[in-house]
């Protein structure tokens, strides 16, 4: 339908992982590989923004399709930040545009985010209107401190590891804090060595439990080291991915990231003890700790297609208007149902219409 609608001009931008499907169906594919339940890297986030300007001021015929398997949150990622990136640009023939882009992204993505995707979107922008300079200096980060600990299991404490990704890159593990039922108000995570970081960062915590060999997620972060300026960044339960929606978690709990230019701990640091009634297991070749987080994320290139959602956006370029189709599907995509149904911009009103298709 695509073909026979617009010839070979159209992009397919998919933001899910790289599926065969999709290139052998089309002559034109951009496979941004983004991950499931993770905010893209900036690096990521503008060059798709520009791949996508680029396209559609290249022909006033030209039309984008935003492909989105399994998380919508990335869909929501990509459409914020596309209104920011033209927004450095935008004429008065474009306040239409993106009034329907806003709207969509308002009404049907925004609530589909995780905390560390919208953290990236506001970097974007605030970046792009000059609100947010970013801090290029390096950054060893020394601790991390957990305000508040979260009750997993009932008057058994919890075994408590972070890992640390640089670039999706695993660059260091903690040892495992065993922390008794009594301990309630704060841990203190020490990184032996201290870890030089720069980037685009992702740290997260998880609970180990023996009696049922496996471990669970309880808090996940993602940042960029130009947000650091002086020696810390702190983030309370609402910024925090997984336990934003996790009773367990403390509602005023809140973790702390403290760095230094050099690895040498700062002013305070000899505050940084926890109390008798935690110990530390320094055994960090347990599979379950050494185990790389992301084989978790990654979901078969299988399945059914469950549900679709697409939507037009006409994208006014001079004396023409380009369009920029969004799809997203929670399982499967099938290539004849991205236009089973929308209209057409016609005039100066936008016709919205919505494909719910079950096979």
């Amino acid at each position: 339908m695509l073909e026979s609608k617009h010839g070979h001009n159209y992009m397919l931008i998919t933001l899910s992982q790289k599926h065969d499907v999709l290139t052998k169906m089309t002559h034109k594919v951009f496979n941004t590989g983004w991950l499931d339940l993770l905010a893209p890297s900036l690096d990521q986030i503008f060059n798709v923004c520009t791949a996508m300007e680029n396209w559609l001021q290249g022909n006033p015929k030209h039309v984008l399709v935003l492909h989105c398997r399994g998380d919508r949150g990335r869909l929501g990622v990509l459409v914020a930040s596309y209104i920011h990136f033209t927004n450095m640009s935008a004429s008065a023939d474009l306040s239409l545009d993106h009034f329907a882009m806003r709207k969509f992204y308002n009404d049907k993505l925004s609530a589909l985010m995780i905390p560390s995707q919208k953290r990236y979107v506001w970097m974007v922008g605030s970046m792009l209107k000059g609100g947010l300079r970013m801090n290029h200096s390096q950054s060893f980060l020394l601790c991390v401190v957990l305000y508040g600990l979260p009750k997993i299991r009932p008057d058994e404490g919890c075994c408590l590891f972070l890992k640390v990704y640089q670039s999706l890159q695993a660059v260091c593990t903690s040892p495992v804090y065993h922390v008794n039922a009594a301990q309630t108000d704060r841990l203190y995570i020490v990184l032996q060595p201290a870890q030089l970081l720069k980037g685009d960062i992702m740290v997260v915590c998880y609970d180990k439990n023996k009696q049922s060999a496996s471990r669970q997620v309880v808090f996940r972060l993602q940042f960029h080291t130009g947000l650091v300026v002086g020696h810390s960044l702190s983030f309370c339960k609402a910024d925090l991915d997984c336990a934003a929606e996790d009773s367990c978690f403390p509602d005023d709990g809140k973790v702390e990231l403290l760095f230094s230019e050099s690895p040498e701990r700062i002013a305070g640091s000899e505050q940084w003890l926890n109390g008798h009634s935690v110990t530390v297991d320094y055994d960090t070749l347990d599979p379950l700790v050494r185990r790389d987080s992301f084989q978790d994320w990654t979901h078969p290139q299988t399945g059914r297609l469950q549900q679709s959602i697409s939507i037009l956006f006409p994208v006014s370029r001079a004396d023409s208007e380009s369009f920029l189709l969004a799809a997203a599907g929670v399982n499967w995509w099938h290539p004849d149902s991205i236009l089973a149904s929308y209209k057409e911009f016609e005039g100066e009103h936008l016709n919205f219409s919505f494909s719910f298709i079950l096979f």
